[in-house]
């Protein structure tokens, strides 16, 4: 440990809570909570297109990147871990969720004992803290998707990276360059953290000699030879999907909203002003006394976490599912401020400051009432049973919504005498009868049936559902039609990301009776 830790840890580390010990059992209690409440939370849209392509053969996704195809915005790593993960299991619903939650709570831990290794035990315990209590972390950490694997990577990054400042030896140099590559290989924009990393370093050592800047040039020189096999996919999504578009307006406040649920989650959105607005007061006294209480490399974390998000937003790539995976460099000095010593008044703002917004969002998870966004309380689950009974019946079902096709799929299975592994979800990579996508059902010769149902979710703009409502609207009978999960918020929403294509119900359903 270098002299200037050594200081750190009497200023920082003084106190002892016992947070070592406390580590097993917060994380564990934390595991076992979001197990528990996954059937609170459904399947979002993300999350069912992961596993979907996920249930393909891994050659298939090997030589999608291999041709420069790509797939899902983000590299293969965590698509083929899936995999092997579905395979293992037989695609399982209840147990597709639990490799992200190890992830999390693997990144948590490797968080927290960072923050002891750097400054001493108080700042594991202020990590512990923050991650127990973070009502973003209860919604993100659980999707079984890139999110928290790259949470991870992202944490065994920054610990190699500091072990490495402390001892520059090979060995050290080799876990980083090994964490630097599986963060490349599952998120693109991890080259933008590698560039801030090799910023650290150049500031944390300004009289370089030559041959450190050779070496840093090499092992970038490294990681680029090694990103080959995928660089042709990595080439076309910056021209493909990096489109920064809308006005100005539109990418700050994606990017300020973004910033808000990292801190209080999607439970409670900004425009309950009664809420939102003491929320966002207390993240602006968040930031700025973790900014005066952090020492100062833990602060150029903070600083290099708000230029990741400004850059994502300027590059209109901004939103909520994204910012799980460079919160660490948020957490890290969140938690080392907590425990820090020669500034006690910053502390002592900053505790009640994420206990408010902590117990604001844990509020919103609760009364389910406030959400920014409401996939993760539409009731695909219950919807799903009642149709897939009117599929067994005879009926047609034509959908449109990711989550839906995923519960319909697992409740049809149940139903079934079917037997074999996990090949997909509906409507593509596995079919059952009677079931439909708008361009199936209009490919099929548009079949209807005494009881034909059409579920519509968002997204809402699709010509084939357009179409499918006309023709039924002018060939059989309406019955009714329910409207489910009103959003207060799609009216700001549509001003100002009206490329969402937001509605004030999210969900449709609308029952016919066709004669044969």
């Amino acid at each position: 440990m270098q002299p200037s830790q050594n200081q750190q840890l009497q200023k920082y580390g003084g106190r002892r809570i016992g947070a070592g010990r406390l580590q097993f059992v917060i994380l564990p209690l934390l595991g076992a909570a979001l197990l528990l409440t996954n059937r609170w939370f459904t399947e979002v849209d993300d999350e069912c297109a992961i596993i979907d392509r996920a249930a393909q053969p891994i050659i298939h996704t090997i030589n999608l990147y291999l041709s420069g195809a790509g797939q899902h915005e983000h590299p293969p790593l965590y698509d083929l871990v899936l995999h092997v993960w579905l395979r293992l299991t037989g695609g399982e619903q209840h147990l597709l969720r639990l490799p992200a939650i190890l992830f999390y709570l693997a990144g948590a831990w490797v968080l927290a004992n960072l923050a002891r290794r750097q400054v001493g035990r108080a700042a594991q315990g202020g990590v512990l803290l923050l991650v127990a209590l973070w009502p973003y972390g209860f919604h993100f950490g659980r999707v079984a998707t890139w999110y928290s694997f790259c949470f991870l990577l992202v944490a065994l990054l920054t610990w190699n990276y500091f072990r490495y400042l402390e001892s520059p030896r090979l060995a050290n140099w080799f876990w980083l360059v090994l964490c630097s590559l599986l963060l490349v290989y599952s998120n693109y924009f991890g080259w933008v953290l590698l560039a801030c990393v090799a910023l650290d370093f150049i500031i944390q050592n300004k009289k370089m000699p030559p041959k450190t800047w050779v070496e840093l040039a090499g092992t970038g020189a490294l990681l680029l030879v090694l990103y080959i096999p995928i660089g042709w996919a990595f080439l076309r999504e910056i021209h493909e999907g990096v489109k920064p578009g809308g006005r100005l307006v539109s990418l700050v406040f994606a990017g300020i909203y973004t910033l808000y649920s990292v801190f209080v989650s999607e439970s409670v959105a900004p425009w309950f002003w009664l809420l939102g607005v003491p929320v966002a007061a207390a993240i602006v006294i968040c930031l700025v006394m973790i900014f005066v209480a952090a020492p100062l490399q833990a602060r150029r974390f903070l600083l290099y976490f708000a230029a990741l998000t400004a850059v994502m937003a300027l590059l209109g790539i901004s939103n909520t599912k994204r910012m799980l995976f460079i919160s660490p460099w948020l957490i890290f000095p969140a938690g080392i401020a907590l425990a820090a010593d020669k500034n006690k008044l910053a502390r002592r703002i900053l505790l009640p400051a994420l206990l408010f917004i902590a117990a604001i969002g844990w509020y919103g998870i609760f009364s389910r009432t406030w959400y920014a966004a409401p996939h993760w309380i539409e009731p695909w689950g219950t919807i799903a049973q009642d149709t897939a009974a009117i599929t067994r019946g005879g009926g047609i079902v034509i959908g449109n919504n990711p989550s839906f096709f995923f519960y319909l799929t697992y409740d049809l299975a149940r139903g079934s005498n079917q037997s074999g592994g996990f090949d997909g979800l509906l409507p593509e990579s596995t079919r059952r009868p009677n079931v439909y996508d708008a361009q199936q059902w209009i490919e099929a010769g548009h079949p209807a049936a005494l009881r034909t149902i059409l579920v519509k979710g968002l997204p809402s703009d699709s010509a084939g559902m357009q179409e499918a409502e006309r023709w039924l609207n002018d060939r059989c009978v309406l019955q009714n039609t329910r409207q489910m999960v009103h959003d207060p918020g799609a009216e700001w929403k549509q001003r100002y990301a009206p490329e969402a294509g937001q509605l004030p119900w999210r969900i449709q359903i609308v029952s016919y009776a066709c004669g044969r």
